[in-house]
């Protein structure tokens, strides 16, 4: 349980503001000056609403506040929600959403979002839609806490619901936005809306993004696959004659010990210079657009409308790639693995030894219809429509050249997503004592995965997923009783049903002992294929099944309390819980080849629920020019989905035989000597945590103090903790920490890294964070005004996994020293980030010019660990980046 003083803190915040509100007989409600904020109205309890009425915690922000703080997509949101933190998985180019300790971590087809995102309020369910730009919106808002009772699809700790701007009545207008950086970053922006009569209207908007990439790219010949390098790169200078020489200074960033023992192609025992990568196209660079087209009809006479809405966005990037955290190994000996200065060109994070090309090409298609009819005066149906198509084919290295295992991941033409989903929804007029909404969502996508992981000088395994599909239904209604005029009570219910199937799956396998892949010492013939040689299926000896279905059922519910202490406060209270469907893993169909039976093995996981009690208050003071949310919050955390890369069992194989450096022992022939061994089942599979609970206050604040200025901010106090026995195997890096073999770390038999996570804290979920913004407008009467905007964002130190390494160090027996474990834990050191802008805007407002910089500090920021081998690896938030930006209106 939590401590009560916790408890009192969060209630005596929720009475103390009310107290000092003022009482309706001092305050005219109606009454407004010079400093008085605007009023916000949002959606979030699907009708419109005052955001200081709404009792739920909710952030909106209009177009303008994106645009100020740098937005383009959603995962650069990460710093402008109380208990947000986005990171993006770079294998599969996808973002995760952190919200209040939450978040998946299962980011292939086989998983779903923590925290739902929604566009024009229907679900979108691929994460890799939120790489897609946003722009001409009328807000965004971000709602924390379940909220299965009012959206079709289910979340469980909060959502995010994009609004794009709707054609307008109003006449023509239009916009056009313009912005250059640096990295030769440049941006073009707008939308135009046409009235066609009086009820119908169109919009056409779109965004444009290019951008050189901010990592210092190499490519690197000396590397074991070579096949994706040009004849510059494989011809550039030698700088060693010895393949056991050249590390560090010389610029290659590992020993070469592949190559034949027996030095029978001298040539390739030469070590050669790295080459620098044109950064126009190399990993972290930008090459996207965006177009939306919709079309209003709104006829007051028939109390009916219909909005539909067509959009694009295509991002043809490389895509992104880990890094490693050269900040984290700074200072570290030489004896201990060194720092990045020994095995990198030089001391900086943002660079990538690499020797495949990225590559992202990501396309997104989606149609929106939203049709409401006023069927009384008393009741309303809304029905929406959502269909969303999604095709990407992406390449990674994987390696980063810290592993002589090359390696790199493939997602070929094919692979994508399709989703449908309908919903309709009664709801009753927003006057009288009872105000309700009950609504039925079904909901299909399908997916298909066509890709590999390339292992050159091992085996490689193919997947081909034709069909893996989720279908989903839900019944959901919420209404709000007013048992006084003051005195609100709210109730709500979900029930759930989804199945998910896949059909027709199937992984290959291609071995070097079976034949299909040239392995150790066949550099040479690996180097002779065509680089698309491993994309056939039809070149791989064996594959296994992967048909697996599972269905999960659900009942939700929400019971709440909002009181009007006075007509500038309101205090509420509820109980909610959230569900999130079990899934279906990869199935392993893995013969023995010792005694020829087939052993089957399954990674279903079961579903993982959640209560939340939230209480909270909402005030305004000094003649509404000041505003506070204060909210305290209780989770408690059941099955916790969490996935990775481990075994899973093991199997009797014919292999080649190693020696202790992991190198084939050779007959007298030179030929590799097989024999029978008990190898282990690799997958990626998702397992769950027994329990966990996470707790907090959030406060948030908007104050005008005078008419030119203005002050908006949160902050946070969160505690999230595994509190349920979890015993289960180690996971962070135990090759290096234990100093063992790649077998022996993932053998599930191995006791020895059996462990007790209990206690651990949640990822992504510092203790505190502080974020403030202050804005002060210059009036040059006739000459216009000069607005100016500072943001500082501090987070406290975090962990980047739920493994916690330096809290085991004393119970568990690693291999390396304590000084070792400093320079490659998960632990995030505390930063403060600073934006700053400076805009002109003429008194006719019909332009501006804005001079602009985000993360003026230069602070390294990691958001997601990918650490192996003693590499502290990851990826970051963009280093500094400044420019100009302009506008024009007509």
């Amino acid at each position: 349980m939590f401590k009560l003083k916790t408890l009192s803190i969060a209630i005596s915040m929720s009475v103390v503001m009310p107290a000092f509100a003022a009482e309706p007989s001092q305050i005219n409600e109606e009454q407004t000056n010079e400093n008085s904020l605007e009023v916000i109205s949002v959606t979030a309890t699907k009708r419109k609403t005052k955001l200081m009425e709404t009792p739920v915690a909710i952030s909106a922000f209009s177009q303008e506040k994106l645009d100020q703080t740098g937005i383009k997509n959603i995962k650069d949101m990460g710093s402008l929600v109380p208990g947000l933190d986005i990171s993006v998985a770079a294998e599969q180019s996808t973002p995760v959403i952190s919200m209040r300790g939450v978040r998946s971590t299962n980011t292939t087809e086989l998983g779903d979002p923590a925290v739902g995102v929604h566009l024009d309020g229907i679900y979108s369910p691929r994460m890799q839609g939120a790489l897609a730009l946003m722009y001409d919106v009328e807000r965004v808002e971000a709602l924390r806490g379940p909220q299965g009772t009012l959206f079709g699809r289910n979340s469980t700790v909060g959502s995010i619901n994009v609004i794009s701007a709707k054609p307008n009545f109003s006449g023509k207008s239009g916009k056009l936005d313009l912005e250059l950086g640096n990295y030769n970053a440049n941006s073009a922006g707008g939308f135009f809306n046409l009235p066609i009569t009086d009820e119908f209207a169109v919009r056409v908007s779109g965004k444009y993004l290019k951008r050189d990439s901010y990592v210092d790219g190499y490519w690197d010949p000396n590397q074991y696959d070579s096949r994706w390098l040009s004849d510059e790169v494989l011809s550039a200078p030698v700088i060693s004659e010895d393949s056991y020489q050249g590390v560090g200074d010389t610029l290659t960033q590992r020993e070469n010990w592949w190559i034949d023992a027996a030095g029978t192609d001298p040539e390739a025992q030469k070590v050669r210079a790295l080459t620098p990568a044109d950064p126009a196209d190399f990993y972290g660079n930008a090459n996207e657009y965006s177009f939306r087209v919709s079309a209003l009809w709104d006829s007051i006479d028939l109390g009916m409308s219909n909005l539909t809405i067509m959009q694009k966005y295509k991002n043809n990037s490389a895509g992104s790639v880990d890094m490693v955290n050269c900040e984290k190994l700074s200072g570290r000996p030489a004896e201990l693995g060194g720092d990045c200065n020994n095995f990198l060109p030089s001391d900086d994070t943002f660079q990538a030894v690499v020797n495949v090309p990225g590559k992202l090409n990501l396309d997104i298609t989606y149609l929106r219809n939203i049709f409401n009819y006023e069927l009384t005066d008393d009741l309303s149906l809304v029905w929406l429509l959502g269909y969303e198509n999604m095709e990407r084919e992406s390449a990674q290295d994987s390696e980063v050249g810290l592993d002589v295992w090359d390696g790199a991941t493939y997602f070929l033409d094919g692979t994508g997503a399709e989703s449908y989903s309908t919903e309709i929804q009664l709801q009753s007029s927003e006057y009288g004592d009872f105000v309700w909404i009950a609504g039925v969502n079904l909901f299909h996508e399908q997916t298909t995965t066509v890709g590999y992981y390339d292992n050159p000088m091992d085996d490689k395994a193919f997947w081909d997923q034709p069909d893996r599909s989720t279908d989903a239904f839900a019944l959901f209604g919420q209404g709000t009783y007013k048992l006084s005029d003051r005195l609100g009570l709210t109730l709500g219910y979900r029930y759930s049903d989804e199945t998910k199937e896949d059909k027709g799956g199937r992984t290959y396998r291609c071995s070097n002992a079976g034949g299909c892949a040239p392995g150790w010492f066949a550099r040479s013939e690996l180097n002779a294929l065509d680089t698309d040689y491993f994309n056939d299926p039809s070149i791989y000896e064996s594959y296994f099944e992967n048909d697996n279905k599972g269905s999960w059922s659900h009942h939700d519910y929400r019971i709440g309390l909002d009181y009007d202490v006075s007509a500038q406060t309101m205090v509420y209270s509820y109980l909610a819980s959230g569900f999130k469907a079990g899934g279906i893993g990869d199935v392993f169909e893995v013969v023995n080849d010792r005694t020829g039976e087939v052993q089957r093995f399954e990674t279903q996981f079961d579903p993982e629920e959640v209560l939340t009690w939230e209480i909270g208050a909402k005030s305004s003071f000094f003649d509404n020019s000041l505003n506070l949310q204060s909210t305290f919050f209780y989770t408690d955390y059941s099955n916790m989905q969490y996935a990775s890369v481990g075994s899973i069992g093991n199997v009797e194989r014919l292999g080649e035989v190693e020696d202790d450096e992991g190198r084939p022992i050779l007959d007298e022939n030179g030929e590799p000597i097989l024999d029978y061994q008990n190898q282990p089942v690799i997958a990626y599979y998702t397992q769950n945590v027994p329990g966990a609970t996470i707790k907090g206050i959030e406060l948030e604040f908007d104050w005008k103090p005078y008419p030119a200025g203005r002050v908006t901010g949160y902050a946070t106090w969160t505690d999230a903790k595994v509190t349920e026995d979890w015993i289960t195997k180690w996971d962070y890096d135990s090759e290096y920490l234990f100093d063992l073999t790649y077998e022996e770390s993932i053998d599930p038999e191995n006791t020895r890294l059996t462990t007790n996570l209990k206690g651990n804290e949640m990822a992504m979920t510092p203790k505190f964070t502080l974020n403030v913004s202050y804005t002060h407008s210059f009036n040059l009467n006739e000459y216009g005004d000069i607005h100016t905007w500072l943001n500082v964002n501090w987070k406290d130190k975090s962990y980047l996994t739920l493994w916690n390494l330096d809290k085991h160090v004393n119970n568990m027996d690693f291999s390396v020293s304590d000084e070792a474990i400093q320079y490659v834990d998960d632990s995030r050191d505390a930063f403060t980030t600073v934006n700053a802008s400076v805009k002109y805007q003429p008194k006719s407002e019909t332009w501006y010019l804005e001079a602009f910089v985000n993360n003026a500090t230069d602070e390294l920021i990691q958001h997601w660990s990918n650490t192996s081998k003693g590499f502290p690896k990851g990826s970051y938030a963009m280093p500094r980046y400044y420019g100009l930006r302009a506008g024009f209106n007509f």
